[in-house]
Order: structure tokens, then sequence, then C-alpha cells
């Protein structure tokens, strides 16, 4: 993180080291036929997804940063399943051929997961500290963790005022993860494909501060 607070550096980052990873394995992987997709998938989610979202638990991100990680996951689930643009394909049916979500649904279900593990610790906990912290030095329109995981839980239909409460069961936070996150995803898709909002989905709009 930069001393700013900014993640552009990290973001351009993480995409360049995991367009590197997803290179390694042109040859060997993505471009044998003889390999079942559920096979390719799954190392992709090991080795590529993995080097992309490091640490994304803890990432304040900005709709520039979701836009930028999407895009990235589109371009190597269309290379995995060999979808060129002129087969005019709906994006939002991409991942689901490969048993995946957007990037945007993996980044609710690692930052409500940190969260709530992060909420059941003792005050005096530095992870605890840098939840609910803010740097002193950053500009006054960057936003603080907690505001985004605010809008992110109240997108998601989950009662932010209740995090400590509901991520004392850890299984039923996790379970609790799964459900809402699952729902947003198909509000998404169903919101995208409605003829009223083919031309872009409102709902994803609202989901991270747009800057």
């Amino acid at each position: 993180m930069h001393r700013t607070g900014s993640l552009d550096d990290e973001i351009t980052a993480r995409v360049a080291k995991a367009t590197a990873a997803f290179g390694c394995l042109r040859k060997r992987l993505w471009d044998d036929h003889g390999i079942q997709v559920d096979t390719k998938v799954q190392v992709y989610r090991a080795v590529v997804l993995t080097t992309l979202l490091y640490g994304s638990e803890t990432w304040t991100l900005y709709r520039r940063h979701v836009k930028k990680l999407d895009s990235f996951h589109l371009r190597c689930v269309r290379r995995i399943l060999h979808i060129k643009w002129q087969d005019r394909v709906p994006y939002t049916t991409v991942p689901e051929q490969c048993d995946t979500t957007d990037i945007e649904s993996i980044l609710f279900r690692t930052r409500f997961r940190w969260s709530g593990h992060v909420s059941c610790m003792s005050d005096e906990r530095i992870p605890k500290h840098t939840l609910y912290g803010q740097l002193p030095n950053t500009k006054r329109s960057a936003k603080r963790y907690k505001d985004q995981l605010r809008v992110n839980m109240k997108t998601c239909n989950i009662d932010c005022t209740k995090l400590e409460s509901l991520a004392a069961d850890r299984s039923q936070w996790r379970r609790l993860c799964y459900s809402t996150v699952e729902q947003f995803e198909q509000q998404r898709i169903d919101s995208h494909d409605s003829p009223c909002n083919r031309k872009g989905s409102h709902l994803h709009k609202l989901v991270y501060f747009s800057k």
C-alpha cells in the first residue's frame, strides 16, 4: 500500500504478476485440448486467481480498480473456454460456464470472511485497530475500509450493525457470506439480462465508491 492509501500501484503489480502466471501455462495447459476444462479452471483458481487477489480481503477499492481486475479475469476465462469476442457471448454467462463468478463477488466473500474473523478479535489486536482505523496523511476524499465494508454489506442485505454478533458463530457467518453473495450475483445477472438494463446494470454501479 502506498503511503497515501492509494492501491493503484498494488493493483497494477497484481495484474502484472497474474498475467505472467497465466502466460507461463499457455502452451502446457490453456492450448492443450486434451485437458478438460474443469482441470484448467482448478489450476486457474489455484495459480492465477490467488496471485491476482493476494491480500485482497484488506483492500479498499474504487470502481476503477474493480473494473481492471474484472477485465483481466474475464479475459482469462474467455481464453480458457476459447471464446472470442466475435462469438457475442454475454459477459455475465462466461464465468458461469467455468463454475465461477465475477471478481466483485469473490471480493465480497473474502472481505466478509476476513472482517468477521477480525471483528471477533480482542480490541488490543493490531488487525482490529487497522479495520477501524484511517491513515492520518491521506486525502480527505479517501475512504476507510469500514466505510466500504458497510456499503458492501448493505448491498448484500447484511445488517452491518450486527457484524460482531453475526460473526461470533463462524459456521453460520460463513454460510451467510456465501448465500448473500450468491443472491447478489444472481441479481446482477438478472439485472443485466432484463430489457431495461441491457446497456448496463445499475445495481453493479452502486457497490463501490465511484472514483
